[in-house]
């Protein structure tokens, strides 16, 4: 064995490689064993087990629920004053406390989304040029509008130089039709199919391939650039490990282990496999450097990224993870923010997130406020509501269970709400089941919770 002693990132990613790469995942002992034997480093196993807790990464093989969301804590994403990042446990993963007490009404901080795809509804007027191709907003209300020079089939259109230039370095310079023919099917499966997460996933990939651009995205660490306002930036460069730290810090999930807590998966299963199919490739079809016959103007190529990580990224395992991650991560409407992110959910909050206003009126997609709706102590932990909270109890926990991956909610509000009837959607032995499951209880035992609470969600809804 050598003397090298490897960073705490290089121990991380390794290790998130082998714990996430298809079949059993192995014990610390095997992990440490392989990460010796192919990397040479002077390893201990404290010092792994210790960075494996950090990153939420350690779980013993037979307590790992497939559909309880991973999380890390993101070293290099810059944090706002006043608030500090913890990793809570496996279940809850990260989360956001506060280091100094906030008023009501008080800004706790404005972020631009990292990763951001328009709604749906607006897909048609993106393409077709009435929106900014960056920023969402209309082009019609400003003189220094701008159409996209790559011309033929695509119709984008730009604010600006600077929306044009930002967009070229974290998506379009890979997602533009006329430059790069292969995207110009997947672009339009997105309008058909008005598929939100996979056009977050394109956008996401496109951002972290073109780190190896001529033209590469900002780097977003504390030493030289920051998407959270207030916070000093540098013109600095992304780099591929960079991106990658970031995305795959954020909450993820399988798509098919979300989609599977749906009651009516059972009918959707079989049209929903086939679309997951061609969905993935088209993307990889729009994005993959190592396919023949590339467009003449690819912006990137195939030998300047690491190849087992170009493997994993593009992996159609990775696909569903991806998805997993946009939809349980996108703020409402549609933005994948880094501080955002560690945000957890109660049905009482005390953070709200507004969309900041711009031109004419519009409120722009890319740009969050996180405002304290009410006062926040030092040492309280940062909540806002993933759902509406004007909701009864019983539909608050079935949208948590069904679309976050969690669930009974345990927040002191639903704890004083919960309900006591058994024609309840979430009723008391429901709820009493699933929280022994979130606490790790046997794995025949969680089947069997699960199953039970979907013949109820089933009988509920009408299926």
């Amino acid at each position: 064995m050598s003397d090298a002693t490897p960073s705490d990132e290089d121990v991380v990613r390794a290790a998130r490689t082998r714990l996430e790469a298809p079949g059993p995942a192995p014990g610390i002992a095997k992990l440490l064993a392989a990460l010796r034997e192919e990397h040479g480093w002077r390893l201990s196993e404290k010092r792994l087990k210790n960075l494996l807790t950090t990153a939420g990464l350690r779980q013993e093989p037979a307590q790992r629920k497939p559909w309880v969301p991973v999380s890390s804590v993101d070293e290099s994403v810059p944090l706002p004053d006043g608030v500090r990042a913890v990793y809570f446990d496996q279940i809850k993963g990260r989360g956001l406390v506060a280091t100094k007490p906030f008023a009501q009404g008080q800004s706790l901080f404005v972020e631009d989304a990292f990763v951001a795809a328009p709604p749906p509804s607006q897909l048609a007027k993106l393409l077709s040029g009435e929106l900014c191709a960056h920023c969402f907003l209309p082009t019609s209300g400003t003189a220094l509008a701008l159409a996209c020079p790559a011309g033929g089939k695509c119709h984008a259109r730009f604010c600006n130089r600077i929306c044009h230039a930002r967009a070229q370095s974290t998506h379009h310079a890979l997602l533009c039709p006329g430059a790069n023919p292969h995207a110009e099917p997947l672009l339009a499966h997105l309008e058909q199919y008005q598929w939100h997460s996979l056009h977050t996933v394109a956008r996401s990939l496109a951002r972290l391939l073109l780190t190896a651009s001529a033209h590469p995205p900002p780097s977003v660490s504390p030493t030289t650039g920051a998407t959270v306002h207030g916070v000093a930036t540098k013109d600095a460069p992304a780099s591929f490990a960079e991106t990658l730290r970031h995305l795959d810090a954020f909450a993820t999930v399988s798509e098919l282990e979300r989609r599977a807590r749906n009651p009516g998966w059972a009918v959707e299963r079989s049209m929903f496999l086939p679309a997951l199919k061609k969905g993935w490739e088209l993307l990889v079809r729009a994005l993959d450097p190592r396919q023949e016959k590339l467009p003449r103007k690819f912006p990137v190529q195939a030998s300047s990224f690491p190849a087992a990580e170009l493997d994993r990224v593009l992996s159609y395992d990775t696909f569903l993870r991806l998805l997993g991650r946009a939809n349980i991560n996108m703020e409402s409407h549609g933005g994948m923010y880094l501080v955002h992110a560690y945000l957890n959910h109660d049905c009482d909050p005390n953070v709200v997130i507004r969309h900041v206003p711009s031109r004419g009126g519009v409120r722009a997609a890319t740009r969050i406020s996180a405002q304290a709706l009410k006062p926040i102590r030092e040492g309280d932990e940062l909540m806002i509501s993933y759902v509406d909270p004007k909701l009864p109890t019983e539909r608050r926990r079935l949208l948590l269970w069904r679309d976050y991956c969690f669930g009974p909610c345990q927040c002191q509000r639903c704890l004083t709400e919960q309900p006591k009837t058994e024609s309840s959607e979430f009723n008391a032995e429901a709820a009493s089941a699933l929280a022994a499951d979130s606490k790790n209880a046997p794995v025949n035992a969680a089947d069997a919770e699960a199953a039970s609470l979907e013949q109820e969600l089933r009988a509920s809804l009408g299926f």
